[in-house]
């Protein structure tokens, strides 16, 4: 093939590189899952955590025995349920009975690195190099 009438290069996409250097920082890190209150963002450990008819969150109050923190929760379902229910739940946020709940679970990576050394341990460390 002649040099001017070459096909142009594809450019491979630089936003996969990226991703899978963040992907790589998040496997370093000690992760949980957890449940996520929908209104504030608080966080509690699920294993921790037995979520009732009448439990709420603990920073804001709102119900989490709702149709808002249930993995069946799907707003392009009918009734906005992912499962056969018989009749619609008006207030998504209130809390209810409902005996398909299952609390959305959810994967909370900010934890601390793995193998990092804690404050006390750089600390000995630091002591150690300077030992009489």
């Amino acid at each position: 093939m002649d040099r001017d009438h070459r096909p142009p290069r594809v450019q491979t996409d630089l936003g996969n590189r990226d991703q899978v250097r963040r992907l790589r920082r998040a496997m370093d890190r000690d992760a949980a899952e957890v449940i996520r209150c929908q209104n504030c963002g608080h966080q509690q450990p699920a294993e921790a955590a037995f979520i009732g008819p009448r439990s709420t969150c603990d920073k804001c109050g709102t119900a989490l025995h709702s149709c808002r923190h249930c993995v069946h929760f799907d707003t392009s379902k009918p009734f906005q349920c992912r499962k056969p229910v018989r009749e619609a739940v008006r207030d998504k946020w209130k809390a209810n009975d409902c005996p398909l709940y299952e609390p959305r679970l959810v994967l909370d990576a900010t934890g601390k690195r793995l193998g990092a050394k804690g404050a006390q341990d750089a600390k000995s460390l630091f002591d150690s190099l300077f030992k009489k």
